[in-house]
């Protein structure tokens, strides 16, 4: 791993230049970003290919017209991408929506005929709400919430006691968009399959994805979804399900509309944003292919796509770490600065780059403006769609910075910088 990540830093430069606004504004002002929990950069390449797409792709895939199966392996193509990035089964369903939030809608729409009042759902307290108020919403069936640890780990004991042959759903997160906690998935589907044997697991993979390698082959869920927005793409919600969880799934569509590939799609699909996604998934695999001298001889239990997506995010993951200890090491220094979710920096695994804090005597609400005046850091404060995680806190909201791949160094030294000069003018 280390002669990965001092690869990956030798290629930053290369990185960044694929980010126009990486920088700067549109007016040309000077900034720093860090609100990418809320949404990533895109690169130039994704831009591009979305206004190709809007300009000269076929309205709808499967037609005779000349570009009309040029439209139709543009969306095979993306599909086959995604399904490499998260190494799934060439069997397994990747279906597109608006988001996460609207995909586990949808999910949950096409299970709940089956199920009766005497089922139970359980959700988690370290949850963004996309996977917590769709099994809630006009519940006919008993919800179940698994408590929360104050580093933002799940209660894996209180888990084992809700989980019974009754139980139809786990919906649970990988980590935290609140906190930047890793949870600890794995261990959770394990005490599922052995409990609920019979219960769909549902991962929220959103925040996960653009930090960490994806595998649903070892993963043990059913089904996941992610945000494209959040991996350097376009507004898109990507959906995986396993190939016997979608075939027996009685989602909401129009009576013509048969086609498997498609039956958890409203509508016609937006071919930007299909071309968008791919073009996004083509630049990581770019960065994999300029890494891959660095793994000689790892990974090879992947064909190679799969291989160059596990190379490039194992290095945003590794050089993200360095980072992560960092900014932990200097934030756990800050008077009036309390830091939440994991802070010690010998436990830096246990986290992905992002993090919530508060400030003695300035508002949250106020954060955001008073950063940016200081320093030019772009950093978001709120409750993040994530309020049971800041309930579990006892507070309504928080700041948060969140860094992806592309950020530097210098930049959290911007923000720290910033930090220290609010804290320093409401201490003083």
């Amino acid at each position: 791993m280390a002669r990965l990540v001092e690869q990956f830093e030798r290629l930053l430069p290369w990185v960044r230049s694929q980010f126009p606004q990486i920088e700067s504004l549109r007016s040309g002002e000077r900034r720093t970003y860090l609100d990418n929990a809320a949404g990533t950069l895109v690169p130039r390449a994704a831009a591009d290919a979305m206004a190709e797409a809007a300009l000269w792709s076929n309205p709808q895939p499967g037609r005779a017209w000349p570009a009309g199966p040029q439209t139709t392996r543009e969306h095979r193509h993306t599909r086959q991408l995604l399904r490499d990035l998260l190494n799934a089964d060439a069997a397994d369903a990747i279906f597109l929506s608006e988001s996460t939030t609207a995909s586990l809608y949808k999910l949950r729409e096409a299970l709940e005929p089956r199920w009766t009042g005497e089922d139970n759902v359980v959700v988690t307290d370290a949850d963004h709400f996309a996977n917590i108020s769709p099994w809630e919403w006009r519940a006919r069936w008993e919800v179940r919430r698994t408590p929360m640890l104050p580093d933002g780990h799940l209660d894996l004991d209180a888990l084992a006691g809700l989980l019974d042959a009754s139980t139809r759903v786990v919906a649970l997160g990988l980590a935290s968009n609140g906190l930047g906690t890793v949870v600890r998935a794995a261990d959770a589907i394990r005490l599922v399959r052995e409990r609920a044997p019979d219960a769909v697991v549902v991962v929220d993979g959103v925040h996960a994805a653009p930090h960490l390698p994806l595998d649903v082959a070892t993963l043990g869920a059913d089904a996941l979804a992610f945000s494209t927005y959040k991996l350097f793409g376009p507004n898109c919600g990507v959906c995986w399900m396993r190939a016997d969880l979608a075939a027996r799934l009685e989602p909401f569509r129009v009576e013509p509309h048969t086609d498997a590939e498609t039956q958890m799609e409203w509508g016609t699909l937006s071919n930007a944003s299909v071309a968008g996604i791919r073009a996004a998934l083509e630049y990581l695999l770019r960065v994999g292919e300029r890494l891959e001298p660095a793994m000689v001889g790892e990974l090879r239990e992947y064909p190679r796509q799969q291989r160059l997506f596990k190379i490039a995010l194992s290095a945003f993951a590794g050089y993200e770490a360095v980072l992560s200890r960092h900014m932990l090491g200097e934030l756990r220094g800050i008077p009036g600065l309390t830091l939440y979710g994991v802070t010690d920096p010998e436990r830096v695994g246990e986290r992905v780059p992002t993090f919530a804090f508060s400030i003695d005597g300035v508002p949250d609400a106020e954060l955001e403006e008073r950063l940016w005046k200081t320093s030019g850091v772009q950093v978001a404060a709120g409750s993040h769609y994530a309020a049971s995680v800041l309930r579990g806190l006892g507070r309504a909201s928080v700041g948060r910075a969140s860094f992806a791949h592309y950020n530097t160094v210098e930049e959290a030294e911007a923000l720290l910088y910033g930090l220290r000069t609010v804290a320093g003018a409401s201490a003083g």
